[in-house]
């Protein structure tokens, strides 16, 4: 076996597991994680000074609490099982690169005392250059699965053929 596949494969293991982890600890508690949505307060439009809808009000904050865990925990299983792999990855990209501007937001608004529930219900406050840091971290271990996977498919025609 070679070492880009064992690599790819360890790394598809613990990302998937990641998520599914993340997924399932939200999913424990909706109510607390739909309750962090709504904490990101993002001003939708402004009808009088001073007067804005938030993005995140009931039910919207809702829909995204319930749902979003969900594609976590598919989006990890499709990466860890290999099945749809390569969608699941663009899927947790997208959620990444999502997160990563909804914390930038918040942290450019001047939202000290967030708490993000990325991963469940919790009392401290979200450190915002630790966790965007740690979701690039997690930006970059996708990038490097989806350059793997490249990878091993022109070995495997290279081979093939």
């Amino acid at each position: 076996m070679r070492k880009t596949r064992v690599l790819e494969w360890i790394l598809r293991i613990t990302l998937g597991c990641f998520f599914i982890w993340s997924g399932g600890m939200k999913l424990l508690d909706l109510q607390s994680f739909t309750e962090s949505v709504g904490n990101f307060q993002f001003p939708m439009e402004e009808r009088l000074p001073g007067d804005s809808e938030d993005f995140f009000e009931e039910p919207a904050d809702a829909y995204i609490a319930y749902s979003l865990p969900w594609f976590e925990v598919f989006a990890g299983l499709a990466v860890l099982s290999g099945i749809g792999k390569t969608g699941g990855l663009a899927i947790l990209l997208g959620m990444l690169v999502s997160f990563n501007l909804a914390l930038w937001s918040a942290w450019n608004r001047g939202i000290i005392d967030l708490n993000c529930g990325c991963h469940g219900a919790s009392g401290t406050p979200t450190n915002f250059p630790l966790k965007i840091a740690s979701n690039f971290g997690l930006i970059v271990v996708v990038g490097i699965i989806f350059w793997l996977i490249w990878k091993n498919r022109r070995i495997s025609a290279r081979i093939s053929s």
